[in-house]
């Protein structure tokens, strides 16, 4: 059923309205072969002249035709091969003894089908048209029943019911025609913004994609910066151990003694750094007398002072005695003055002094 109704509605044109119009086209003209056919027995039945059979067979013609027309294509030739049948049958009916003057008013059908078949404007060529045959055949009424009552005022109300409903079509299917076209057109801007959003997705995605490598590069880069930095800054704790060794050097001079040169400024972090490297070396070497020669100091305050009082005292704790050379004369009267306290320290004038005091002592 669902692939009969597709044989059906398919009509073999681009335009949304011409298709709209192709599919009716097409249900109407199936619906006249089906009537057609039907009321052929009917009629047979009835004792209807063969005429009026014939008349029947010539509309499922017709149909059949306007059909195919349809289904091509050529809506609008089909129309017109329709709604001309159904003027043909109406108009012949006009005359015979069958029918009353009711049958005036059965010439809106043509007028309905050009309606939703055909253009707006195919509306008033197909009431023209109308409108005269049925003029012509109702001229050709013999004038006992032309003049009559039923026919004078079915002759006189039925233009006026054939233009109101003419009217009403042209209006209905101008309405549908300009909605078909809003539609088109809204569709037509969808599809153009839809359109445009997806270049501008992809135009997105391509901006995103570079700005991806971009920031993939610079973080391979920063990475880079940050390893080399990383191994800068090894190599210059590194250096800056080998710097502080160099400042506070301890160099052994024997078996059992050590030099310790200090020059320059001996603050809080030199003591740490003498501190510690005097003690490994007396843990290391054995050594029994430290020698801490104080020549290259500039200034000796108690800060200093205490600093080589905490060394003096960290080198006996670990078994070795120590020897302050170097007081200059200055320098002397400075811890005088401060009243340093050096018991307990042996001091010398020279370094030279120092250790020869030290050698004397150990013989």
């Amino acid at each position: 059923m669902d692939r009969l109704g597709a044989w059906i509605a398919s009509v073999r044109a681009p335009d949304e309205d011409v298709q709209r119009r192709g599919r009716l086209l097409n249900i109407l003209a199936l619906g006249l072969i089906m009537l057609s056919l039907v009321y052929v027995p009917i009629s047979l039945i009835t004792g209807y002249a063969l005429l009026r059979i014939g008349q029947l067979l010539i509309m499922a013609l017709a149909a059949a035709g306007a059909f195919w027309l349809g289904r091509s294509g050529r809506i609008t030739l089909g129309a017109y091969l329709l709604i001309g049948v159904l003027i043909y049958v109406v108009a012949s009916s006009i005359p015979g003894r069958f029918f009353s003057a009711n049958i005036l008013f059965f010439t809106i059908l043509p007028v309905l089908f050009a309606g939703v078949l055909l253009a707006p404007i195919h509306i008033w060529n197909v009431l023209i048209i109308t409108v005269v045959v049925s003029v012509v055949r109702v001229s050709q009424l013999p004038p006992g029943i032309r003049y009559s009552m039923s026919w004078n005022m079915a002759f006189y109300n039925a233009p006026l019911l054939l233009f109101a409903v003419a009217l009403v079509s042209f209006l209905s299917a101008r309405a549908t025609i300009q909605t078909l076209r809003h539609l088109a057109r809204a569709r037509a801007e969808a599809e153009a913004a839809s359109q445009a959003l997806a270049a501008s997705n992809a135009a997105l995605e391509t901006r995103v994609e570079e700005r991806t490598v971009a920031l993939r590069r610079a973080l391979e880069e920063q990475q880079a910066i940050a390893a080399q930095l990383q191994s800068s800054l090894a190599a210059q704790q590194e250096l800056n151990r080998v710097i502080a060794s160099l400042s506070v050097p301890v160099i052994p001079i024997s078996a059992g003694t050590l030099v310790a040169p200090i020059v320059g400024n001996l603050d809080t972090e030199r003591t740490g750094l003498l501190l510690t490297t005097l003690l490994e070396q007396v843990e290391t070497t054995g050594a029994r007398t430290v020698v801490l020669d104080i020549t290259g100091v500039a200034v000796v305050d108690t800060q200093v002072a205490a600093a080589l009082l905490r060394v003096a005292g960290a080198a006996r704790l670990m078994g070795a005695e120590t020897v302050i050379v170097g007081i200059r004369p200055e320098v002397a009267q400075t811890m005088v003055h401060l009243g340093v306290d050096l018991t307990g320290l042996r001091t010398a004038a020279t370094l030279q002094d120092g250790l020869q005091a030290m050698n004397d002592r150990s013989r």
